[in-house]
């Protein structure tokens, strides 16, 4: 009876643990030169700014590749994407479906490996992300267009001097 009641007990706090576990950031896979990396191993090779890629999108879509450029935003609810920018132009990376999470207070620069691809958001999806932004999602009216990076790999450089 005793075992029951414990088993019980420990069942009732798992799905809240789990919740909570979710939320917090991943511990990275790897360091590389003092920066973390989450995911998995950041593949070798030079990273194209996204800038770059993104001006010439039809030519980087599709494929996995690397990206760097500067973080301007991080999901303020679980850390499980980061916007990617290079002066105006800019792509939201999220990691695979939820499969890591970055801390929420994470700035400067970063260097993604995944696939860019150009995406069609619902207002409830643009509004969700928004929130989600720390933005207020009344401003979100209507379908939004954005770029979207499906990264496996994330590595945070901090600040470029």
């Amino acid at each position: 009876m005793r075992f029951a009641v414990l088993a019980l007990a420990l069942a009732a706090t798992l799905p809240a643990y789990a919740e909570e576990a979710q939320e917090m950031p991943s511990k990275p896979v790897a360091v590389v030169d003092g920066h973390p990396v989450y995911g998995v191993v950041m593949p070798e090779g030079v990273a194209t700014p996204i800038g770059t890629a993104l001006a010439a999108a039809s030519e980087h879509a599709g494929k996995p590749a690397k990206f760097e450029g500067r973080i301007t935003k991080v999901c303020q609810t679980k850390g499980c994407w980061l916007v990617l920018a290079d002066g105006e132009l800019h792509a939201r990376v999220k990691f695979g479906n939820h499969d890591f999470f970055i801390p929420k207070d994470t700035s400067g620069n970063a260097v993604v490996y995944g696939t860019l691809e150009v995406k069609t958001l619902a207002e409830d999806v643009a509004k969700h992300l928004a929130e989600d932004a720390g933005q207020d999602p009344a401003t979100v009216t209507g379908e939004q267009q954005e770029y979207r990076i499906t990264a496996t790999s994330v590595m945070l450089v901090g600040e470029k001097g």
